[in-house]
């Protein structure tokens, strides 16, 4: 037996130390070979790709589009042969060749090669343009017959009733044999002009078909042995493309193929509609389907073999986020797969940016690198830029495992999809072949075999050949100096922590960090978390009491030793107890559940009718939900000047008092706390505010007229100075300063805190929408839709989970994150959704940090981790240093010199009128939504960007929301122009019952 050797010429020098993510990103980038094409129809196809001349797309190809585009023709026209990965090419002594597979145990003297796979994985990075390199594809080779499979002969020739024509009969054989009949008819009409519009409709109405063999026979009945033959399957041929994408981007995809292509015969099947027949599905160019509407049909009588389009045999399917189809495997294939496999296509496409989830690409770490700044108002810049390290063993084995379930069950790529039955061949377990030990023990993979694999199903471009092209990403910490009433509620999570911990004496079962106490400990991280945007809520009065009464009981009764460290923290937790219980501010806010925000210049008879306290004073102490309950008031009465009248003169007191009766009365009704008491009686802390109720103003009609400047007499000077929470207060800044010149993201992980920032928006009448998780998917589609199109809308909130894979809001080009994001990836995807091919403006991000809060550790620890540390962190209590940030809480010194209520808030830099234009106007909620194909809805003037009236009014003929040209006022006084007055309508997000 000769001794064998590896070939040391094959060596690429990839070794088994190399990541995944490095392999990943290392892929050789895409280079199609047009003139290795045999069929001239489809090279002449690939050359029009390559020259971005496609008949029907609007837009031109970047040339990496371009590449990729005609690389995926390649792969569908001409998959060609693969060498078997698994096989080791290695010499004898002799320099012989041979062909080892060291997990099987066998030797081939002569390679064994397999059909490559007509389709594959684009896996282009995010935003680099995936969807119309789809849609490129797909108009391309319109004109391109799809042929049966090889081992399928095409259909005999129809029997039919009577004798037809000899046109009928040629275009029939024409069709069942892929004849390229649509190039000739478009030289044609090209250099003739001639449509021969009755050949074609001949041609369509006859279209080609095949039949597939019917299943082996079965016998029914014991005795009767009766053979049941089931019948042959008949097949159409068809040019359409079937394009399946999740619920939420179908709205997207139709935008996109409005705004790219035209000429292209679409159906959308997103709904509960009953499906066209197969002859008129037939008709079509592409088929776009909604994911769950995939799922709803499989799950119908029958399933989808039941289905007119079981019946058809399309040119491809493209499965839009596919990274999806990895969560399976060959052995057992979840629902989705099985529904695939009840149709039929000639290739297979899973577009994804990322195949799994550690293979996010460089571009998570281009998307961190930034310049940052600081300034002497208590903010000041953190660098976020840091290295992203190879990942875990243990993330890199679930990728492979999601890599090999797609390569296998949806691709059927050999040999990954080899089954115990097929003869003369083996079954390759990707665990075994592609699975390193160090990701199982009966890991015996070779990286050199998972490249070869990798190489011959994805299409990516290196980065460095499409970074240019992305815009650039300024990523800013931003770390704020807590107001007071920042600093107090942290304090008390501490206070509470401390006095848990020292009571139990850090072992008890109802400690905080006891294994028992997980899902509390989850709870008070969440609360903690919140609290670093507002915490006012939390603890009442009473809690903190009870909580400090006990430990000074504690303390007296000297029943358990503790040491000097721990006394001292428990005398400091008491003092911080002690100023919440005094600290006015604190108290209104946990009374009435809502966010303080201090007024300027309201009248002093009327300040205490519409202050949260009842005080007289300059600085009123209100809260938005007070102002938008004002604001529809007046703007009731504000075109009637006896009801106007009415109000100033005493009516307006009454109505106040009754407004803050009613908040208090709504507040008291969820005012219970239902979370854990533990040692010490500590409670957990519980925001009982619902976020998702609607905010308190009633629909008017639009057309109502604001009165003329000056018929509000007094009320027209008071302006919003400051707010209780440092990071609202910054973003209302950030918000009013770049709203006229871009649209904003603004990513939250807390409804709460989303709720509090949208009531805002709406007292200073901001148009926004609420991505939230809970919409049904067709309002999120009519939402990005909306913000895409209608440049009414400046500002967008969106739950984070909400922001991963596939959206597009390229308008945006400002991104703030509510709090740090410590897991990379999220954060990557999230500023993906606006770092797109198509934005126009560098992306600004900021992640808004506390100072003194958890946010600064997890911030700090968020730099320093590696790949693998992210990986194994679950969540942020999985983080070593975290953890212990939060067991070992300590009290943050309170400035002395904060005695006003005004003192304890953050000021806004520019201040805002309460009645600014278009105060206290609302919208039904679908106005300004864009709802059907139309690029915009014109009523009220949507569609167009209203100028910003910041130191500048509108002519009265205009009235209030109406896009008149902007004029100076000469007559407005100058600290009238101080302040920001935008002319924004009020936007509610809380949709109505809808299917």
């Amino acid at each position: 037996m000769p001794r064998l050797h590896e070939d040391a010429s094959q060596s690429d020098g990839s070794g088994q130390d190399a990541s995944l993510l490095h392999l990943f990103n290392n892929i050789p980038s895409p280079n199609p070979e047009p003139e290795s094409i045999i069929d001239p129809y489809s090279k002449s196809v690939m050359y029009d790709l390559l020259q971005s001349q496609v008949p029907g797309l609007k837009s031109q190809l970047y040339p990496y589009q371009r590449r990729s585009a005609a690389l995926m023709l390649q792969k569908e026209v001409q998959p060609g042969t693969v060498l078997d990965p698994r096989l080791l090419h290695v010499k004898d002594q002799e320099s012989g060749e041979w062909y080892l597979d060291p997990v099987a145990g066998t030797v081939l003297k002569e390679p064994r090669y397999y059909d490559g796979v007509s389709g594959g994985i684009l896996a282009e990075e995010m935003g680099s343009g995936k969807t119309i390199m789809s849609l490129a594809l797909i108009l391309a080779t319109r004109s391109l017959p799809t042929h049966p499979p090889e081992h399928f002969r095409a259909g005999d020739a129809p029997v039919r009733k009577r004798l037809a024509s000899l046109s009928e009969m040629a275009a029939s054989c024409a069709t069942r044999n892929s004849v390229p009949w649509r190039p000739y008819f478009d030289l044609f009409k090209e250099q003739s002009g001639d449509d021969y519009e009755r050949c074609i409709e001949t041609l369509e109405g006859n279209p080609g078909y095949y039949y597939l063999p019917p299943p082996e026979p079965h016998y029914v009945g014991r005795r009767s042995r009766q053979r049941i033959e089931p019948p042959k399957k008949l097949l159409y041929l068809s040019g359409c493309s079937l394009v399946i994408v999740p619920a939420n981007l179908v709205e997207q995809w139709e935008q996109e193929i409005r705004k790219h292509t035209e000429g292209l015969k679409v159906l959308v099947i997103a709904r509960a509609i009953q499906l066209p027949s197969t002859k008129d599905l037939l008709k079509y160019d592409l088929i776009l389907l909604s994911q769950t509407r995939l799922e709803t049909l499989a799950r119908q009588g029958g399933g989808l073999s039941e289905s007119p389009l079981s019946n058809i045999h399309f040119k491809r399917c493209i499965f839009d986020e596919g990274h999806k189809l990895g969560n399976s495997s060959i052995r057992n294939p979840n629902n989705l797969l099985n529904s695939l496999d009840s149709l039929n296509f000639s290739s297979r496409w899973a577009v994804t940016g990322t195949p799994s989830q550690g293979l996010f690409g460089v571009d998570a770490q281009q998307t961190g690198n930034g310049t940052t700044t600081g300034n002497d108002d208590g903010v000041s810049g953190i660098d976020t830029a840091r290295p992203i390290t190879g990942s875990s063993p243990e993330m890199e084995k679930r990728d492979l495992e999601r890599i090999g379930s797609l390569t296998a069950v949806y691709l059927k790529a050999r040999p990954w999809a080899n089954k115990f039955m097929d003869v003369g061949d083996t079954r390759a377990d990707p665990k075994v072949y592609l699975m390193l030990p160090k990701h199982t023990p009966t890991g015996q993979g070779r990286w050199d075999c998972l490249k070869s694999t990798l190489n011959s199903l994805i299409i990516r471009h290196q980065f460095a050949e499409v970074g240019d092209l992305l815009p650039p990403v300024d990523h800013k910490v931003v770390v704020l100096e807590g107001s007071y009433q920042d600093q107090l509620s942290v304090n008390l999570f501490s206070m509470m922590i401390i006095f848990n911990a020292v009571q139990s004496q850090r072992t008890d079962r109802d400690y905080f960090f006891h294994p028992k106490q997980r899902e509390s400990l989850n709870q008070l991280v969440r609360n903690l978390q919140q609290a670093c945007f507002f915490g006012g809520s939390f603890f009442s009065k009473d809690m903190i009491s009870t909580a400090v009464n006990t430990a000074e009981e504690f303390l007296r009764s000297e029943k358990v030793p503790i040491s000097a460290d721990d006394k001292h923290l428990l005398e400091k937790a008491i003092r911080v107890g002690y100023v919440a219980m005094e600290n006015e501010v604190r108290t209104l806010s946990n009374r009435f559940h809502e966010l303080p925000v201090c007024v300027n210049g309201f009248p002093h008879n009327l300040s205490s009718a519409w202050s949260l306290d009842g005080d007289l004073g300059d600085a009123m102490c209100s809260s938005s939900g007070m102002l938008l309950a004002l604001q529809m008031l007046i703007y009731k009465s504000a075109s009637k000047p006896e009801q106007l009248n009415s109000l100033l003169n005493g009516r307006l007191i009454q109505e106040g008092a009754l407004e803050r009766s009613r908040m208090l009365d709504e507040s008291l009704k969820q005012a219970s706390d239902r979370s854990a008491t533990l040692a010490g009686n500590t409670k957990l802390g519980n925001d009982s505010h619902k976020a998702t109720q609607t905010l308190r103003a009633n629909v008017v009609k639009p057309k109502e007229v604001v009165a003329a400047d000056g018929a509000l007499g007094p009320l027209e000077g008071a302006k919003i100075t400051s707010t209780a929470s440092s990071k609202l207060s910054y973003l209302i800044d950030s918000i009013i300063k770049h709203q006229e010149d871009e649209k904003i993201v603004i990513f939250y992980e807390n409804e709460n805190a989303a709720w509090y920032l949208a009531s805002v928006l709406e007292t200073l009448q901001i148009q926004h929408l609420i991505y939230a998780r809970g919409l049904t998917n067709k309002r999120k589609g009519q939402y990005v839709k909306t913000f895409l199109l209608n440049s009414d809308f400046r500002v967008l909130l969106m739950d984070i989970t909400q922001a991963a894979f596939g959206l597009d809001i390229r308008v945006a080009s400002r991104i703030y994150f509510i709090s740090p994001v410590l897991n990379p990836q999220v954060e990557a995807q999230a500023i993906g959704r606006a770092r797109r091919i198509s934005q126009q403006k560098p992306v600004s991000v900021e992640t808004l940090v506390l100072r003194n809060s958890i946010e600064e550790i997890i911030i700090e620890r968020k730099q320093h981790m590696t790949q693998a540390e992210h990986d194994a962190a679950k969540t942020i209590l999985h983080v070593e240093r975290i953890y212990n940030w939060i067991k070992d809480a300590r009290i943050i010194p309170l400035p002395n010199d904060r005695t006003s209520k005004e003192s304890q808030m953050a000021p806004l830099r520019t201040p805002q009128y309460v009645f600014g234009r278009g105060f206290g106007r609302t919208m039904h909620p679908d106005d300004g939504l864009v709802l059907d194909d139309s690029p915009t809805r014109k009523k009220d003037g949507v569609g167009e960007l209203p100028q910003m009236t910041n130191g500048l009014k509108r002519g009265h003929e205009a009235g209030p929301g109406a896009n008149g040209q902007v004029e100076e006022d000469a007559s407005s006084s100058d600290k009238r122009d101080l302040a920001a007055r935008p002319a924004r309508r009020v936007r509610f997000t809380v949709e109505a019952d809808e299917e």
